[in-house]
């Protein structure tokens, strides 16, 4: 213990303004529904009753503190329509006091059963993601095909009382996964789909006497979001998220912050040539003309890790990588629920970076680093998105928190107290 204390005592001397991450403990959020002023949303998957021996079910959602939940994915079935992607997880799994005889149980059975505990809430279908994009430039590509992808879409928001439709492409015209079709017309045909699913909403709405919302999800580097007809595309919108997260990842070659506030002046690159940042995307798109209050940023429950990272000046930051550790998930990823034992041992030390506000661990008796969001930093952005009069934060997704929800309480923190 006095070996650690004496090495955070040196670390603080040699670099003033990066200083140890407090890691404080989240506070409770107050009961009932949040009483915020703008979106506090998160994503929930599919894959979840998978996950964790099926122990964070929709029912484990803490929508006391959301005002919308997004659900991924559904998915475009090779006629162009929406469909499940798992029939199992959607509509047939059983959670406890389900029946098999009723016609429909699973996750579409419950979420309509989170309004009971926050009547606010909205809950939106995500259509697409990364693995289920393949079919969106079939889809866009004629009025009729259009025609049919909205109708489809529509009637399966109604059908499982969904309060609007996320579009996820990932990515028109070019990248994504491998297999995925892609045209170079894509990113007009996408336009021209927002256009039709937006008439096609609003009718709907006169029709069931509601508003139904129509967001998507647009990626945050210059090299993507250029793929996308911004400019024609927001006002179709009611707000937009934006993937502030994976700005480095398991394919860099320096190991730096997943997802910075700011663009920082250590970093080597250069913050000219790599103003890659939550607060770069967040200007590049207000520079498109997208209005601040449609603008949601997007917050990582998660961490990533490299291996093989020499300490160098700023204790792993900016050094070389050399692959992923072991006893990691794919690609080095680590939920921000597997961090306790980095959390808890002396062989990680944390620091917080003033510049970038985003945290940090090293491990130089291995050579590990690790980029994380820590309750302090989400807090940062929630207090980033209340200041700057942005349309709020999302969660990628809610399920990777800690038990107690700490990142989660802390964007709430962030986006409620000055």
């Amino acid at each position: 213990m006095k070996q650690r204390i004496l090495v955070l005592i040196m670390a603080l001397l040699a670099l003033s303004s990066l200083r140890v991450d407090a890691q404080t403990e989240a506070q409770e959020t107050p009961p009932g529904v949040p009483q915020l002023t703008t979106r506090l949303l998160s994503y929930y998957s599919y894959y979840n009753i998978y996950e964790q021996a099926g122990t964070f079910l929709v029912t484990s959602v803490p929508v006391e503190r959301l005002t919308h939940l997004h659900y991924a994915s559904v998915g475009i079935s090779a006629t162009g329509q929406c469909e499940s992607v798992d029939e199992y997880a959607d509509t047939e799994y059983l959670y406890p006091g389900d029946r098999t005889a009723e016609r429909l149980r699973g996750n579409f059975k419950q979420l309509p059963i989170l309004r009971q505990r926050n009547p606010e809430l909205q809950i939106i279908m995500s259509v697409g993601g990364w693995e289920n994009s393949g079919r969106f430039s079939d889809a866009a590509l004629t009025d009729e095909s259009r025609t049919r992808f909205v109708q489809s879409c529509i009637a399966f928001m109604r059908q499982y009382s969904f309060d609007g439709i996320e579009i996820d492409w990932r990515y028109p015209v070019e990248g994504g996964r491998a297999g995925n079709i892609t045209r170079p017309e894509d990113t007009a045909n996408l336009t021209l789909l927002m256009q039709a699913l937006r008439a096609g909403l609003e009718e709907t709405s006169l029709d069931d006497d509601r508003r139904y919302l129509l967001t998507m999800t647009l990626p945050a580097v210059e090299g993507l979001y250029r793929l996308y007809d911004v400019e024609a595309l927001h006002p179709l919108l009611d707000y937009i998220n934006l993937m502030t997260f994976d700005f480095e990842g398991a394919w860099s070659s320096l190991a730096a912050h997943i997802a910075p506030l700011y663009s920082s002046e250590r970093d080597p690159r250069g913050v000219t040539q790599n103003p890659v940042s939550v607060d770069g995307a967040v200007t590049a798109y207000l520079n498109m003309g997208v209005p601040a209050d449609k603008l949601v940023i997007g917050v990582p429950f998660y961490a990533q890790a490299w291996q093989n990272v020499r300490a160098g000046r700023l204790f792993g930051l900016y050094q070389a990588t050399g692959g992923v550790p072991s006893g990691t998930r794919a690609d080095g990823r680590l939920y921000y629920r597997d961090l306790n034992p980095l959390l808890t041992s002396a062989d990680y030390v944390r620091y917080f970076d003033d510049m970038a506000l985003a945290s940090w661990m090293y491990n130089a008796r291995r050579n590990i680093a690790v980029s994380y969001e820590s309750p302090e930093s989400a807090r940062a952005k929630g207090s980033y998105a209340r200041t700057a009069g942005l349309g709020g934060v999302m969660a990628w997704e809610v399920s990777f928190d800690a038990p107690t929800f700490d990142l989660l309480n802390a964007i709430y923190q962030g986006l409620t107290q000055p």
